[in-house]
């Protein structure tokens, strides 16, 4: 990959849907596919940036004519063509060029060690490897690996033992590559690893399509340089983080960039993490369990579908430094920040819904958070500026923590207690000609509520319902409703809550003269 466009990138996490055809070439066209140049990827919303995947990323067409053959049989595996040694169960590549491999070794790995400017292509058509000390394939040097699936082939790799070092590398995961690395192809490939990762890079780790099953003590993707995802099926189990990326070196490097595919997390620690920023442009990620759903220096979305559950928060901004904690009363970090700007965000969190030790920003898309219960978290957690200019935003929670956006903003914004309000219960916001502005049905009991959308103009009165409980709104200025530190809040409140004295269905409460949130 070409580390000028690296740096500049960061940490992207886009999301798209497409397929990249895989099929069995009878002629030369297999070798027209090492080029090496740049192409676009099409989405649901167009032209993505076209730096991050080569052409031979995404092709996984190969010429089965030309390839070498190599049939995998415990203490009897053969090759038929160049480039490969059999040593028992350690098969060895040792040249560029395209390498066609089925059958099974019950304790033995793939090894590549060519020319650091080599391509090495293997071709996976119906294989099966365990290791009880290694990694069933083990990337030691080229210029560049793509593991092909071939269409229609389950492929397994397993290992069954705890890693045992063999030379200079701490090989740690089922594929282990010292060098840049892609995925692709129409067939399947289940890993095991009960001791390691799934599948690392110690570069750049790329998937462009294929079907992928993950089962990992460690990281189910791991990429030192990045993470890229073009397309693909995904899903991760692991008793640590999902997909991560982190280059301590170069603090340009170390991001994830998903531009497709269907990718589910389940994860013991977070669902993605990088070092820099994640831009979601289209199709689909859910991370069902995590500690922290995304955690980046920048989490950008623009598209797609995203649906996180976490223990902790769903996403959080941060740069890792100690200095900048976030929150009430915390330091804005520079550079760290959670955009939004298109697709369906839904979030799902005990900790903070939407945390950034900076900014948050949101202009479009939907954002639905179903946030804390407890006083000691909030919906939006934010140490520098929140600003709302469109798109539609609802987010419920506990009081104790709540925040509106902040004064910066150009749409209409309301803060309000409403109560202990039970989970599946109905929020609606409502123009005066009834007309609906904003729905969403909490997943957890709430009570307070955040709510932004596109219809809520200043000077304008808005009916509000949250669960059992109704009342009406006035926009004498666009932000209604500050966040505070104290239990309920200086926000509007509906029915007798903290600080308030109506009835149900009217407002009490002191009625703030600016939204601003209190930590700016």
């Amino acid at each position: 990959m070409k580390r000028q466009v690296l740096a500049a990138m960061a940490i992207i996490v886009a999301l798209s849907i497409g397929t990249v055809g895989c099929s069995k070439l009878s002629s030369g066209l297999g070798q027209a596919a090492a080029t090496t140049q740049e192409q676009s990827s099409t989405t649901e919303t167009g032209t993505t940036d076209d730096t991050m995947f080569t052409e031979r990323d995404l092709d996984s067409t190969y010429d089965e004519a030309s390839a070498t053959k190599v049939q995998l049989s415990d203490a009897d595996s053969t090759a038929e063509g160049e480039g490969v040694t059999v040593e028992g169960n350690i098969i060895r590549i040792t040249e560029e060029g395209t390498y066609l491999v089925s059958g099974t070794l019950s304790d033995g790995q793939i090894q590549v060690e060519v020319e650091d400017t080599a391509k090495v292509q293997i071709v996976l058509d119906g294989v099966s490897i365990s290791n009880a000390s290694s990694a069933p394939i083990y990337i030691k040097q080229a210029d560049k690996v793509f593991v092909t699936l071939a269409e229609g082939s389950e492929n397994t790799l397993k290992v069954t033992g705890e890693f045992v070092q063999t030379d200079d590398n701490n090989v740690d995961g089922a594929i282990f590559s010292k060098e840049d690395l892609t995925l692709n192809g129409q067939g399947s490939l289940t890993i095991q690893d009960a001791y390691g990762h799934g599948i690392v890079s110690k570069d750049d780790l790329a998937i462009t399509s294929g079907s992928y099953t993950i089962d990992s003590a460690k990281q189910g993707l791991s990429g030192k340089n990045s993470v890229r995802i073009a397309d693909g099926k995904i899903r991760i189990q692991s008793d640590t983080d999902g997909i991560h990326s982190e280059n301590t070196e170069d603090t340009s490097l170390g991001f994830v960039y998903i531009e497709g595919g269907e990718i589910q997390i389940s994860a013991a620690d977070d669902g993605i993490k990088g070092t820099q920023k994640i831009q979601i442009v289209g199709g689909t990620v859910e991370v069902t369990s995590s500690t922290e759903g995304m955690e980046s220096a920048l989490i950008d979305i623009s598209g797609g579908k995203v649906d996180v559950t976490s223990t902790d928060d769903g996403l959080n901004a941060t740069d890792g430094s100690t200095s900048s904690q976030g929150g009430f009363g915390g330091d804005a970090a520079q550079d760290v920040s959670i955009r939004i700007s298109g697709g369906v965000t839904s979030v799902d969190a005990s900790g903070d819904g939407l945390d950034s030790n900076g900014a948050i920003e949101i202009s479009g898309g939907e954002v639905y958070v179903s946030g804390p219960t407890n006083d000691g978290n909030g919906g939006l957690d934010y140490a520098g500026e929140a600003v709302v200019t469109g798109g539609t935003v609802v987010v419920t929670g506990s009081s104790g923590m709540a925040q509106n956006f902040g004064s910066s903003s150009t749409q209409g914004s309301i803060l309000l207690n409403v109560g202990n309000q039970e989970a599946g219960s109905a929020i609606t916001v409502k123009d005066q000609n009834g007309n609906e502005v904003a729905s969403f049905t909490a997943k957890k009991a709430y009570s307070s509520v955040v709510i932004s959308a596109e219809g809520l103009e200043q000077g304008s009165t808005y009916t509000v319902t949250a669960g059992s409980g109704s009342t009406e709104v006035t926009l004498d200025t666009l932000i209604y409703g500050e966040g505070s530190q104290q239990p309920g809040g200086r926000g509007g409140n509906m029915g007798q809550q903290p600080g308030g004295n109506g009835g149900p269905g009217s407002m009490g409460g002191q009625r703030p003269q600016d939204g601003q949130s209190t930590n700016q």
